[in-house]
């Protein structure tokens, strides 16, 4: 058995060793241990890992395999050693060969003079263990007392460790040389790239227990072949707050290569839309996305062209048609589970151990910097007629921002309608201001004929207009300062993000003036991506209460900000309305018994948020299922819509054409699942004309307008956001959960 050397208390001081030869060392111990006695007829042993100062505790200087020859036989041990020298080489590390003793047992030596965490040397050694059976791990799994006998120790069963390549010089220069970071992070992810893909490997050099892939199991059905050949799970995998599968790795944003993937459109080839899917949800449960965020980010398709098979089904060369609530809700869950399956037997690379989760992705700063904008401008800016619908259609941009990542969204008017709490008509009047003003720029124009909205984002200079009513838009704010103080009420609003600083100065501008002088204003980058969207998910929800309906939407400015601290007597200048305007909002709130009104120890009137919700008032007005009715009433639109579309394109086509194709049923005729809704005649009124009401009657009865109705006022009552885009998958939630019931 392999004894420490004298006089050494093991982990408490710096690795010492003989090389073997008189006058060579690897180190020096602190008391000065002569060479007779270090190998003086017994095996001695050498520390692996030492303890500085600068390090902060152990780090490992020296890498060494010990390949045990009763592991495998003396062959095996042969083999082992020459296919892990080779791939040291290849990663740019020098080794020392050492034969061990009688036994047949190799050693490789290498090392680091900067010192290798305990951490990234366990990993290490578990990835090489899975690839080469004959190593023995415990000296690099415990940095206090991992040790190996150097060369020209002694072995317990005669004979010793001897150098078979180098001279003992020469093995002193390698390993003082070792080497760089680098080449450690390269080599740990080729082994683990090698470990978790054995199906590249020959049958004996996979261990059995990585040949043993373990069959985990979803709905009934055990991960398929192309992705338990991957080998065993090298990232932990959790839940998310719904309880669905994600790896429990940070959030961060997609990197150039998925976002490409994302943007990229399948062709016609025979499963060319299912297939675009898996690398693509790979990509995002890699970044550390929740089946939430990838179904937020699915449910746009202009954003995500690549995820068209999670919407749609048919035939690869014949046009498509949008899948049911619940079938959309099964390909999504089970790819989804396949993904993270997939993601957590890839192998690692360096740069999954950096943390990322303070960054944000283009759309989210792009919101972060557009909510900053919409904080500095001039209350009065706000206060104007068409002020909240101005600020509610900016908000939903920014949402929109947020939850897709991407700094150019979709403008469809119907769904920022419904994220705004207005009318359709309201919402598209409202895009066009914001774009005179200078808030946001057309990025991209809308083909109707092909139901593609024109998209837009935050527009960084503009020209004023000679209109009257124009007002330009913030493109410079004053910076952020740090909030000192332990009363930080006046100068933070409670319902600011905690990712991003409210602008605590006051506004330089002179009375009056809502402009700027059109520079860039630069957000600060910094925070964390889910307190903005949080920050947005309020308001959202904030302005889509139907009790605006009855109260109006400057109403629910004063509400808010009440409820970020702002005492009465400030009102008129936070909010830009007159005390006249101020009474009859406060008036209308507390009655409503949302807020209740007494003085502070400073003797300023202060008003307290009650915990009633802004459903439970808004019922009491009648207004509560207002949301619901606008959500559903803008998913039917766009449906008609579409159908209304492929009239167009039929009325289109020459009677040789039409003849081909053959008679289209009735507007009336129930469609079979599966089946083109949309290949029906558009509804016509006695004198030909199109029938816009009927085809509205006939597509909500389609699709069971009463769930979706009831789905979005669940939404409502919960505090949630409601999105069109979501729609179809919680009424068919409502519907499973309807059915479970009953039965």
């Amino acid at each position: 058995m392999s004894t420490f050397l004298p006089g050494v208390s093991p982990g408490r001081r710096m690795v010492r060793a003989a090389a073997g030869k008189p006058g060579f060392w690897l180190n020096c111990y602190p008391v000065p241990i002569p060479v007779e006695e270090a190998t003086a007829g017994r095996p001695v042993a050498m520390y692996l890992a030492c303890k500085r100062r600068r390090w902060g505790g152990f780090r490992y200087v020296l890498v060494v395999f010990d390949l045990d020859a009763s592991r495998g036989g003396r062959a095996k041990v042969l083999a082992d050693a020459a296919a892990l020298k080779e791939l040291l080489a290849a990663c740019g590390i020098a080794c020392v060969p050492v034969a061990s003793g009688p036994s047949g047992g190799m050693h490789l030596w290498a090392g680091c003079p900067q010192g290798l965490t305990p951490a990234m040397v366990r990993r290490i050694a578990e990835a090489a263990a899975r690839l080469f059976p004959t190593l023995d791990i415990s000296p690099l799994t415990n940095p206090v007392s991992g040790a190996v006998r150097p060369p020209g120790a002694l072995h317990r069963h005669g004979g010793y460790a001897r150098l078979t390549l180098h001279t003992a010089g020469e093995a002193v220069a390698v390993l003082q040389k070792g080497a760089g970071d680098a080449a450690w992070a390269a080599l740990l992810s080729t082994l683990e790239g090698m470990a978790g893909a054995p199906a590249l490997l020959a049958q004996d050099r996979a261990r059995p227990a990585v040949r043993a892939v373990e069959r985990v199991h979803y709905a009934g059905q055990p991960v398929p072949p192309s992705v338990a050949d991957r080998g065993p799970v090298v990232r932990p995998i959790g839940t998310d707050e719904a309880g669905r599968v994600k790896l429990a790795v940070p959030f961060r944003p997609l990197g150039p290569k998925a976002l490409a993937g994302l943007a990229r459109r399948p062709d016609n080839r025979p499963g060319a839309h299912s297939t675009a899917v898996r690398p693509v949800l790979r990509s995002m449960a890699l970044a550390g996305w929740s089946y939430t965020q990838m179904c937020q980010a699915a449910d746009d398709p202009d954003l995500t062209p690549a995820l068209e098979w999670l919407r749609t089904a048919g035939d690869e060369a014949g046009p498509r048609h949008w899948l049911s609530g619940a079938e959309a809700q099964r390909r999504a869950e089970r790819a989804w589970w396949l993904a993270v399956q997939d993601a957590a037997r890839m192998p690692r690379r360096p740069a999954d151990d950096q943390e990322t989760a303070d960054e944000l992705t283009p759309g989210a700063q792009a919101a972060a910097d557009l909510m900053a904008r919409l904080k500095a401008a001039d209350p009065e800016r706000w206060a104007r007629p068409s002020g909240p619908a101005d600020r509610n259609l900016l908000r939903a941009v920014a949402w929109l921002m947020a939850v897709s990542g991407c700094d150019e969204v979709s403008a469809d008017v119907r769904r920022l309608a419904v994220l705004m709490g207005r009318s359709k008509s309201t919402a598209a009047l409202a895009i066009k201001r914001v774009q005179a003003d200078g808030w946001l720029e057309r990025a991209g124009e809308s083909l109707p004929e092909e139901f593609v909205a024109g998209r837009v984002r935050v527009a960084k200079a503009h020209e004023c207009t000679g209109d009257a009513h124009h007002a330009c838009a913030v493109h410079q704010a004053p910076p952020v300062e740090p909030v000192t103080g332990t009363d930080v009420t006046q100068t933070l609003r409670a319902a600011v993000s905690r990712h991003f600083a409210e602008t605590a100065p006051a506004s330089q501008k002179t009375p009056g003036h809502h402009g700027s002088d059109g520079t860039r204003y630069t957000p600060p980058l910094g925070g964390v991506y889910r307190g903005l969207l949080a920050e947005l998910s309020r308001a959202i929800v904030h302005q889509q209460s139907g009790l605006w309906q009855a109260l109006g939407h400057h109403a629910g400015r004063t509400l808010e900000a009440l409820q970020a601290g702002c005492a009465v007597e400030e009102l008129p200048e936070v909010t830009g309305y007159t005390r006249r305007t101020l009474t009859r909002h406060i008036g209308a709130l507390t009655g409503l018994q949302l807020v209740i009104l007494h003085r502070d120890p400073r003797g300023r009137t202060v008003a307290v948020r009650t915990a009633r919700s802004l459903y439970d008032a808004a019922a009491q007005l009648g207004t509560a299922t207002r949301p619901g009715e606008r959500a559903l009433s803008g998913y039917v639109d766009r449906l008609r819509y579409a159908w209304w579309l492929r009239e167009a394109s039929w009325c289109a086509l020459s009677r040789a054409e039409k003849r081909k194709a053959g008679r289209r049923a009735e507007p009336g005729q129930l469609v079979v699942a599966g089946c083109d809704p949309h290949a029906r005649a558009y509804p016509r009124t006695a004198d030909g004309e199109a029938d816009h009401g009927r085809a509205w009657d006939l597509e909500a009865l389609r699709i069971d307008a009463l769930a979706l109705a009831q789905a979005a006022d669940a939404l409502a009552q919960a505090g949630q956001v409601i999105d069109t885009a979501r729609l179809p998958q919680l009424a068919a939630q409502a519907a499973a959960g309807r059915f479970a019931t009953a039965a």
